[in-house]
């Protein structure tokens, strides 16, 4: 399992992500599914019955897929069966009406025993912008931010204007997206505006160091004039240039 199936099965895991996540899907953003009711299911116990007799054979799943939860209130049982981020589109995934749709059937009499599942999605990028807006969670800025990550995934997060975004979003965020943001704990969540800003000044200040080598200057010429013109530390210098020796 990668980082961000790692980093993807975390988020999800949480109990206010998780409702969020199927009170939009399910229930159009309204709170149905309570968060502090959910509570979470041994997956390697699951098991389901085939067709309507109750005496019928079961089976239980262990491990279906890379991403697996399931969980249930008092109304229903509520299940992930995979996720997959994605940064291009891959024409292999199952993201049509259902399982026939990705099959070549060159038998008809085949296909009467193939099930054709319906596939119910949460696709950011077929997501119009007013979407977002429904979840109650900041999973819609995380999923905003997915959509528009390969254009002005900058001007979704300037748009927070300083807002401050839960920790597990903006650390999924960096492993989803790879926005590289340098952040610190803050109280109340994360200032993604000025983690931005951060990462930005320190792409500047890697582009100075760099053109400073080039032009011949000396290490302790380069931190002294770092220091001055940005105002950091020399630890904050020092840590910008030693992976750059290698």
């Amino acid at each position: 399992m990668g980082v961000i199936d790692t980093e993807g099965k975390k988020y999800l895991s949480d109990n206010e992500i998780f409702a969020d996540a199927f009170n939009y899907l399910v229930y159009g953003g309204k709170q149905v599914i309570k968060a502090a009711e959910l509570r979470e299911i041994d997956t390697t116990e699951f098991a389901v019955p085939y067709g309507n007799n109750a005496k019928a054979p079961v089976q239980k799943y262990r491990d279906i897929l890379k991403l697996w939860n399931a969980m249930m209130d008092d109304d229903a049982i509520y299940v992930i069966l995979g996720a997959e981020l994605q940064d291009k589109v891959h024409y292999g995934m199952p993201v049509k009406d259902g399982l026939y749709d990705m099959l070549d059937f060159k038998n008809d009499a085949i296909k009467s025993y193939v099930p054709d599942y319906k596939l119910n999605l949460i696709s950011p990028a077929d997501m119009e912008d007013e979407e977002f807006g429904k979840f109650s969670t900041d999973l819609g800025f995380a999923m905003e931010v997915i959509k528009h990550q390969s254009s002005d995934a900058d001007e979704v997060i300037e748009r927070t204007n300083h807002r401050k975004i839960d920790r597990d979003t903006a650390l999924f965020l960096n492993t989803a997206v790879k926005l590289n943001l340098e952040y610190e704990e803050e109280t109340g969540g994360v200032d993604m505006c000025l983690a931005m800003e951060k990462k930005e000044k320190k792409d500047k200040i890697i582009g100075v160091i760099d053109y400073m080598r080039d032009e011949g200057k000396s290490e302790s010429d380069i931190i002294d004039k770092i220091i001055d013109k940005y105002h950091v530390t020399k630890e904050y210098v020092l840590a910008l240039l030693t992976p750059q020796k290698a």
